[in-house]
């Protein structure tokens, strides 16, 4: 796990070292767009198969807010 958030975290420092926005918001991106996001993802469930938790709506939608 320490690894993984290292991870994130150099990520995140290279986008900004380079300007490149990596959050939703900085795409103009409103959180009333959210619910349709979410409708849209779910009907690519067959891309959740690998993931070896069940994914309900409202893990997409912590996804996508966390994304913000």
């Amino acid at each position: 796990m320490k690894g993984a958030l290292l991870a994130i975290e150099v990520v995140q420092e290279l986008l900004e070292t380079l300007q490149i926005p990596y959050r939703l918001r900085d795409y103009g991106i409103s959180k009333k767009d959210f619910p349709k996001f979410v409708e849209g993802a779910m009907k690519f469930a067959r891309l959740f198969v690998p993931n070896p938790r069940d994914l309900r709506e409202e893990d997409v939608l912590s996804i996508y807010e966390a994304a913000y």
